[in-house]
């Protein structure tokens, strides 16, 4: 799902800059839908593990997850900067525009995430509740 995601968003945005906006596409485009499918998996990767491990995932280690997200995309535009210097302001939008829609896809999946969490605690605590009853 994600790599589907990754593929739609990067190839619409890609297209509109081709397109719509040439003076502002750049031949490092790809690298950045490429640089959030991969922190994308890094994620699902480490956020799976803690829900192993600890059998669920907190805010707490979601948002260090975000945090650290954050540091990479960060890193990828100061050496983006250092190294290659071409349209520069446009690969900072792009990368932050990226960044944004990014945080709201997984805000949203959090939420859904949330909901059947509670979902099934409430059932959990019903079952519970009719078990002592009987």
């Amino acid at each position: 799902m994600i790599t589907f995601v990754n593929a739609v968003i990067g190839i619409t945005l890609g297209g509109l800059l081709y397109t719509i906006w040439p003076d502002h596409y750049f031949t490092w485009y790809p690298t950045i839908p490429l640089f959030y499918w991969l922190t994308a998996l890094a994620m699902l990767f480490f956020l799976d593990q803690v829900r192993h491990q600890k059998g669920d995932v907190t805010i707490t280690t979601y948002m260090l997850v975000r945090l650290c997200k954050f540091t990479l995309a960060l890193i990828f535009l100061w050496l983006y900067a250092a190294l290659v210097r071409e349209h520069l302001r446009s690969f900072g939008f792009t990368l932050m525009l990226f960044y944004f829609i990014y945080l709201s896809m997984e805000t949203y999946m959090l939420y859904l995430y949330e909901q059947k969490r509670m979902k099934r605690e409430r059932e959990e605590k019903e079952k519970q509740h009719e078990e002592k009853r009987l």
